[in-house]
């Protein structure tokens, strides 16, 4: 009797340790990513270790409750005993594959050694990743550097930081002369050959793009059907955000191979033509004077150069003018700014009396002779 309150009692134990040790688990991580900001240049990949640990932790800590659980009653002791022989036949089997050479008798490396640098080639490209935050938001952004050489070397020191460590990796942890590089990027190179130009293309032309610079970052651009500004230049691809915050990934072989329109290239001034209509027999000064109140008005409407109306064309039902002004602020709301005037001008044209026309034609109907008759219809 006595035994079997003791089993209980530890099996409870067990269970409780399992449980408190879980809470603590949580507690743990949960402060420690309080901690580390993940505004951090470092913090998403702190994050997910944190993540992974808590993982590992939880399910070593539940296979030995559940072992020890087993042990503890008679009839399921020998359970234990067979998932502990388990556990120890999967580890020395695990250890047998990773330690197996992949080429049997003509090579050292084995496929431990593969993990190993694909863990390390995770790891160098998080540490560039960081690396590259760490520049852009904390080093870079205290300089007078514009934005977008700011993302170009921040960029830049990304891949960087990726080959120069591939290369060592490739040469100290996997043991391979760099001297084959060459047959590998002959390989690479028949590889282009019979299906990867599209992306050769996308990865030379995003070093174009990041050297030549006929695109940056902050830069309000037309690409075909998409218009928005650019908001991150890529090795591969381009992040270009409409108003409506969509964000558009353009290959970069679009920005060399067709035409693209770039807003503010060189200059954020730029010229809008507002067309306006009125009504024939109305007086085109006042209708000049007024259009050249609305412009001036107008917060975003720039006094130098200073804005025009021109008066453009003798339309089929109207006269046909054209505000012209130049802003910067409203370079990536056009809409809004069309709008603004827009309403501007209709309020100006109502408290004067300027009509804005719409489409009208004039039918004549002639009178037929008297002596005209309707053929017959024999």
């Amino acid at each position: 009797m006595f035994d079997q309150e003791w089993r209980l009692i530890a099996t409870i134990a067990m269970v409780v340790v399992a449980m408190a040790a879980q809470v603590l688990f949580r507690r743990v991580r949960r402060r420690l990513k309080e901690l580390i900001l993940r505004e951090h240049p470092f913090g998403p990949m702190l994050h997910s270790g944190l993540d992974w640990i808590f993982v590992l932790l939880s399910l070593a800590v539940w296979v030995a409750v559940a072992s020890g659980v087993l042990a503890a009653i008679p009839q399921t002791r020998f359970l234990s005993t067979r998932m502990l022989e388990l556990l120890s036949q999967g580890i020395s089997l695990l250890e047998g594959f990773l330690y197996k050479p992949i080429v049997p008798g003509k090579t050292t490396f084995k496929i431990s050694d593969l993990f190993m640098v694909v863990a390390a080639f995770a790891v160098i490209t998080l540490l560039a990743r960081g690396a590259r935050r760490l520049l852009l938001n904390h080093i870079l952004d205290k300089t007078p550097l514009d934005l977008s050489v700011r993302h170009a070397v921040a960029t830049s020191a990304q891949y960087l930081i990726v080959i120069v460590g591939l290369l060592l990796l490739l040469q100290s942890a996997a043991e391979i002369d760099l001297t084959v590089l060459g047959l590998l990027a002959g390989g690479v190179g028949v590889g282009v050959g019979f299906g990867l130009q599209n992306i050769a293309n996308n990865l030379i032309s995003g070093i174009f793009i990041l050297f030549e610079r006929p695109i940056k970052v902050g830069d309000r651009i037309e690409v075909g059907e998409v218009h928005g500004h650019v908001v991150r230049i890529a090795a591969r691809a381009t992040t270009v955000r409409t108003n409506d915050n969509i964000d558009f990934i353009i290959p970069n072989s679009s920005f060399t191979s067709f035409n693209v329109i770039n807003w503010s290239h060189g200059d954020q001034r730029v010229r809008f033509r507002v067309p306006v209509s009125v009504a024939y027999g109305s007086d085109a000064r006042l209708v000049e004077r007024l259009l050249l109140e609305v412009a001036e008005e107008n917060e975003n409407v720039l006094k130098e150069p200073s804005p025009r109306v021109v008066f453009w064309a003798f339309g089929d039902s109207a006269l046909e003018f054209q505000l012209r002004v130049w802003t910067t602020r409203m370079l990536h709301r056009r809409g809004v700014f069309f709008g603004q005037l827009n309403l501007a001008i209709y309020e100006k044209f109502k408290e004067h009396g300027i009509q804005i026309p719409f489409p009208q034609r004039d039918l004549h109907l002639k009178t037929a002779p008297p002596d005209w008759k309707s053929p017959s219809r024999d």
